[in-house]
């Protein structure tokens, strides 16, 4: 059964995906039940991937109510169960499985993603499972540094009048959470492309590829090599230091970079596009108030590439980030960098 190729993941290869990072849901088993299947998880994910193409093993909602729903994110193969009795460590050796966390609290899991390399995400901010979230967490939970950010998706707050995919929803909670933090000693919060592939087989007769090209954004990651199961580490670290960049697939930012010191900066970044592009935009904060610098670019033609040098004054900045939209609303979007008063570099 392990074996066995999966619809999602097949659609994910054919259409040139190299990881295609899983969130399983599992619940409701025994200890030793649920670590069994975490077993079973790992080793399903190890025959689902090849040389070329990667299933991460991912986890939503690891049983620890922290606000909303939840995306574990792993470097590596890690067991844990739900619950921890008085007296008992956070962790423990089992014979068949090796180290195994006991979580009984919030503290215990953010503790379990610092040893183990891991970051949490939220799928679906200020909706379904996750409504008055992050919101209602933000000087809790969801400030933990190991926290790293919230979901993108097409399908949170899109109507005709917004010229950015998921501009309300996604895109305002994008520049909020950013001036909430950004006067503190801790990364950047980040924004993370998700989308959902179900097997509708059946009742709606809907095979998974027909909603998985159309509707389903993706990460473009920096990375040297593709990982394995075993270690997905370098995927973790370069979503930490912000390393990727989001976009439904018909504009792509290549490279990206912000040059100079002080006051004088540039932003440079290499962006190409399918559809007529609209405009770039240059969005920063000052830790309260959001601003944007946007660059028309209708007289480009389809199907273009440029090189964008654009001057950019960081006075009372605090943090900047990047984007480009079509005229269908289509876009790409870098992760944001802090900006520091002495003379600086910084690039993705």
């Amino acid at each position: 059964m392990l074996d066995n190729r999966l619809n999602d993941v097949e659609s994910a290869k054919a259409i040139g995906i190299n990881i295609f990072g899983v969130i399983d849901g599992g619940r409701g088993r025994s200890a030793e039940a649920f670590l069994a299947g975490q077993a079973e998880y790992y080793d399903a994910a190890r025959r689902q991937s090849d040389r070329t193409f990667l299933v991460m093993p991912n986890m939503e909602n690891t049983g620890i109510e922290i606000g909303g729903h939840h995306d574990l994110m792993l470097s590596k193969p890690t067991f844990w169960t739900i619950g921890r009795a008085d007296g008992q460590p956070l962790v423990e050796q089992h014979p068949k499985y090796g180290k195994v966390y006991h979580l009984g609290s919030p503290a215990d899991l953010f503790e379990m993603t610092r040893r183990e390399n891991l970051i949490i995400n939220m799928p679906h901010p200020r909706s379904k499972g996750s409504t008055g979230f992050p919101d209602g967490v933000k000087e809790t939970h969801f400030a933990q540094d190991t926290y790293e950010g919230a979901g993108f998706r097409w399908g949170m707050g899109v109507d005709g009048s917004e010229r950015r995919l998921c501009e309300y929803r996604c895109l305002g909670l994008f520049d909020e959470m950013l001036n909430w933090y950004v006067d503190r000693p801790m990364p950047l919060k980040h924004m993370q492309a998700i989308s959902e592939a179900r097997s509708d087989i059946g009742e709606r007769g809907r095979p998974p590829y027909d909603a998985l090209y159309a509707n389903g954004p993706v990460n473009y990651v920096k990375l040297d090599r593709l990982p394995t199961v075993d270690d997905t580490s370098p995927i973790i670290n370069a979503m930490k230091r912000g390393d990727y960049f989001v976009t439904s697939g018909e504009v792509l930012i290549s490279s990206y970079a912000v040059e100079g010191s002080g006051a004088r900066r540039t932003i440079t970044a290499d962006v190409e596009w399918t559809f007529p592009l609209d405009f770039v935009e240059v969005v920063w904060g000052d830790g309260r108030t959001t601003d944007r610098q946007i660059i028309s670019t209708t007289d480009l033609p389809p199907f273009g590439k440029k090189r964008f040098q654009i001057p950019f004054d960081a006075t009372g900045k605090k943090w900047v980030r990047l984007a480009a939209w079509d005229v269908a609303t289509n876009g790409a979007f870098v992760q944001p960098i802090k900006l520091q008063a002495a003379p600086t570099t910084a690039s993705r």
